[in-house]
């Protein structure tokens, strides 16, 4: 297998076990084998390739998380970026609206969770990300349409992901330190920069994303992006583009929506005339960018999507409310 030490080191600084580890190593062998069914290696798969590979495994119902961050991860150790970052596309939207529906029956209760998700069916894991759109399209307009748009709101802004409060306790410790919010926030992005820096020196991503000289000083000049920015008793966080060095380059105002879409759920229909996914569903995407604030203020702050690419913004931006213990 090409490049197989490479890829057991990078596992193992990803910090999986050795079970982990070989359970992986079997993936990447496996996708070679089906590779050379079709006359191509690992070195020279193509994106194509390795989706059919995907598809026959989704079919099988032989799909699952751990095997997509093998094959992103492995196509990152060798270089192959394109195919890491779609692979990694195709993991963001897994679980994400049956996670959803399930918070809608715990605050609603199964007698409206059964009438807004009646017929409703979601795609397997590992299914392409422009599949879900549609199946978030009809979940978004159902919960408007029985809930309303505050009700609507309050399901869907919450940490959908599930990350760890361990994950911004750096943060609630550093604005303890700092002991002013400009202040942290203001530390916050200096950090951010310099991370986003290190990538683009080494060339690695940056979670899914390339990262170019250019992408960190539009991150630098903009605050509110990878940061926030206080004005009154509110932050306001600007959302990095998800494709951000194709973003700058790009001149289509539409084609630099889509680029600036994190959401793979959403993100297809993004099209002339609009009629895609309602910008409601962009509350999912307040509740992530509020969960930090969460845990950096020790308690549970309000957050609101105030721009959209859904509905026709250049960048998605977040108004986040400093809780009152904190505006004494």
């Amino acid at each position: 297998m090409y490049m197989e030490s490479e890829f057991v080191e990078r596992c193992k600084a990803r910090g999986l076990d050795e079970a982990a580890i070989a359970k992986s190593v079997t993936v990447i062998k496996a996708l070679e084998d089906a590779l050379s069914g079709s006359g191509s290696t690992l070195q020279e798969a193509t994106l194509a390739g390795v989706e059919a590979r995907i598809a026959d495994l989704v079919k099988n119902d032989l799909c699952d998380e751990a095997l997509l961050m093998a094959m992103a991860r492995y196509f990152s150790v060798i270089g192959n970026d394109k195919i890491a970052i779609r692979v990694l596309a195709y993991l963001l939207p897994i679980g994400v609206l049956p996670a959803m529906a399930g918070r809608l029956r715990l605050i609603e209760g199964d007698d409206i969770a059964d009438k807004v998700l009646d017929g409703m069916v979601f795609p397997p894991s590992g299914a392409p990300p422009g599949e879900y759109a549609a199946s978030t399209k009809i979940f978004v307009e159902a919960l408007v349409n029985g809930l309303g748009e505050e009700r609507t709101e309050k399901i869907l802004t919450w940490n959908v992901h599930g990350i760890p409060v361990s994950a911004f306790m750096p943060e609630r410790e550093k604005l303890q330190v700092l002991g002013s919010i400009d202040a942290w926030l203001k530390d916050y992005h200096t950090r951010q920069v310099a991370e986003l820096a290190r990538h683009a020196s080494d060339g690695t991503l940056w979670y899914e994303q390339k990262i170019t000289d250019a992408v960190v000083e539009f991150v630098k000049a903009n605050q509110e992006i990878q940061g926030g920015v206080r004005i009154g008793d509110t932050i306001y966080v600007t959302k990095i583009p998800y494709d951000p060095d194709a973003f700058l380059k790009e001149t289509d105002p539409l084609e630099k929506r889509r680029l600036a879409c994190h959401c793979p759920l959403a993100a297809s229909t993004i099209v002339e005339g609009g009629a895609g996914v309602s910008a409601h569903w962009c509350a999912c995407s307040a509740g992530y960018v509020k969960f930090m604030f969460d845990v950096a203020f020790g308690e549970e702050t309000k957050a609101k999507c105030v721009s959209s690419v859904l509905k026709g913004d250049a960048l998605c931006r977040f108004a986040v409310r400093i809780p009152d213990s904190f505006l004494i």
